[in-house]
């Protein structure tokens, strides 16, 4: 007898138990979307990091305010160069360099593919944006396709 009101109090607790994970879970969910939403930068964010990255990956971002945050970041650091624009740069380099050193090169290296993905965004949208710079949704482009099409 001892032993059933043992286990059914552990299944109570296993239940209260899991119900709390689930409000966490659902809590942390809540919170990462509130937090993506409408996030508003500074000019001193723009200059301290490099907002622009996360700012491309939004659908919603106003071309213009990407633009000025990529701007704005490279005028306070340097813009890591294209690869091997050095002719015979890997000779440059040391045959085992420090992990500090190796950190350095991983870190421009991400940079640098930052860059060609901000590049390749900002070619590739500015068809596509309204003079308020707001981009056009792939809906959007679709609709003034099939409209222009069916003119023609």
């Amino acid at each position: 007898m001892i032993n059933f009101r043992y286990n059914s109090y552990l299944s109570i607790l296993d239940g209260n138990i899991m119900n709390k994970i689930y409000l966490f879970i659902l809590c942390c969910c809540c919170i990462s979307v509130a937090k993506g939403q409408g996030t508003v930068y500074s000019e001193r964010d723009y200059a301290r990091k490099p907002v622009w990255i996360e700012m491309i990956k939004d659908t919603t971002v106003n071309f213009f305010e990407a633009e000025k945050a990529f701007k704005t970041y490279f005028r306070n650091h340097d813009k890591p160069e294209g690869e091997q624009e050095d002719i015979g740069e890997h000779e440059k380099r040391e045959k085992n360099p420090s992990k500090r050193e190796r950190r350095e090169m991983q870190r421009e290296n991400h940079m640098r593919m930052d860059v060609k993905r901000y590049e390749y965004w900002h070619d590739r949208m500015l068809p596509y944006v309204q003079p308020d710079g707001h981009i056009l949704t792939p809906t959007e482009r679709l609709k003034i396709w099939k409209d222009n099409s069916r003119k023609s």
